[in-house]
């Protein structure tokens, strides 16, 4: 098997500001300039080596062609996006009444590919996470896309919009008792992390060929509904994270992870795909140039496909949420929760069992009103969850933050982000109890 080396460069930064009632304002900026260099001896093993600054492409010691040396150090001179003072005007002045405004950046201007040739990337994501407590204590948050092209109203617009929509969900009363029974409904842009822990890691190469995946050996057998399909690529985001290449310099692509409701294709890099004996997807990435590539989500989206008992838009009685494009499936009879805030407490790759925590579940009751639930807890399994899901409706949502990330042998926090259309767990599929400790 051939050697083969790979180049990656970056100049880019993270950066995160809090905006508080009274300006007790907080900034952090994190800025990466450096380089790394790797070396495949084709069976699956890589030597890492980087260096700070374009210390690596010094003229006596480079490992790569001119060219290539050329076209990375060239990334220290492009620009690095930071709001203006119109968008800090705009979010102090929402930062009021209790309400605290997170802005997250990432901005990385990068070249990645081989010895001979690069390919220069920018990837760009900037959000603003709302937060707020209601009279009872507890916390809730919205997260929304701030626009890059310095379009300071319409940025205004997004985050009052879900300033207001945070404020009127924790001003709803909180129920006396958790209801039993109920069915859960994950509505569209607010369960893409659910998939991405359930379905994501289970399908990276690296998790796949090490024979610990309950998705990785079940390879083209079915275990979801043929509506669902889960996809994760560089390319796919509208307003999330994208990137045409990968940390290697390879062409991003979709890697189909459930397909048709059948386990699909793992997410490789360059070394996964050799040992799969598969075509790498675009999957390689890291935390930055000191870091090893591996496989890695970017973009994951659960998607909701043809399936019987759907209507046209605005003719769903009893369909859950507001109308919207996409097809749509009559909703739960009498009651259900709305799981929201959904964070994993603890997966088993191997099993597929886990417990996810939703932070500010809603309890949608029989005579149409709505009810704030304490925190809870639900315990479940992923084959007897994906093979019960019913569609709620093809509209997805995307989302995600640019402060937070994703985290694996040792790189956390990597930025990721996610999109869902609206998806039901029966009643009885998973464990549903209030969180005890916190």
């Amino acid at each position: 098997m051939s050697r083969r080396t790979r180049v990656f460069a970056e100049h880019s930064h993270r950066l995160r500001r809090v905006y508080r009632e009274r300006g007790a304002d907080e900034a952090r900026t994190e800025r990466r300039w450096g380089a790394c260099v790797e070396t495949h001896d084709g069976r699956g093993h890589v030597t890492h080596r980087f260096a700070d600054g374009a210390d690596l492409f010094a003229d006596r010691t480079r490992p790569v062609g001119a060219r290539v040396a050329q076209r990375a150090r060239g990334l220290a001179d492009r620009p690095l996006f930071a709001p203006d003072d119109a968008a800090d005007k705009v979010l102090r002045d929402l930062a009021r009444d209790g309400t605290e405004l997170t802005l997250g950046v990432l901005h990385q201007h990068v070249a990645a590919g081989d010895d001979a040739w690069v390919t220069v990337d920018e990837r760009l994501w900037c959000t603003v996470e709302v937060g707020a407590r209601a009279a009872d204590g507890t916390h809730g948050t919205e997260v929304v896309p701030w626009p890059v092209d310095g379009d300071a109203a319409e940025g205004a617009e997004r985050v009052g919009a879900a300033v207001a929509a945070l404020r009127s969900r924790l001003a709803l009363p909180l129920a006396d008792t958790v209801p039993e029974g109920c069915d859960l409904v994950l509505d569209p842009g607010r369960a893409g992390a659910f998939f991405h822990e359930l379905v994501g890691h289970p399908m990276e190469a690296d998790v796949v060929a090490s024979g610990t995946s309950y998705l990785g050996r079940r390879a083209d057998l079915p275990v979801a509904p043929g509506w669902l399909t889960v996809v994760d690529g560089g390319g796919r985001a509208a307003r999330g994270l994208r990137s045409a290449v990968d940390d290697e310099g390879t062409a991003c692509r979709d890697a189909v992870l459930i397909d048709g409701g059948r386990v699909g294709e793992p997410m490789t890099d360059l070394a996964t795909a050799g040992l799969l004996g598969t075509a790498p997807t675009g999957h390689g990435r890291r935390l930055d140039y000191r870091h090893p590539a591996i496989p890695r989500m970017t973009h994951t989206a659960a998607l909701v496909g043809d399936a019987p008992g759907g209507t046209g838009v605005g003719d769903a009685p009893g369909g859950i949420g507001p109308a919207g494009a996409g097809r749509r499936w009559p909703g739960p009879r009498g009651e259900w929760i709305a799981p929201l805030d959904l964070q994993l407490q603890v997966m088993n790759i191997a099993t597929g069992a886990f417990v996810f925590r939703s932070y500010t579940p809603l309890h949608h009751r029989p005579d149409g009103t709505v009810r704030r639930l304490p925190p809870l807890d639900l315990r479940g399994d992923g084959l007897t969850v994906l093979a019960g899901l019913a569609p709620v409706t093809t509209r997805a949502v995307e989302y995600g933050r640019a402060t937070k990330g994703c985290g694996k042998l040792g790189q956390f926090p990597l930025v990721v982000t996610f999109a869902n259309a609206g998806v039901r767990i029966p009643s009885g599929l998973v464990g549903v109890r209030e969180a005890r400790d916190g």
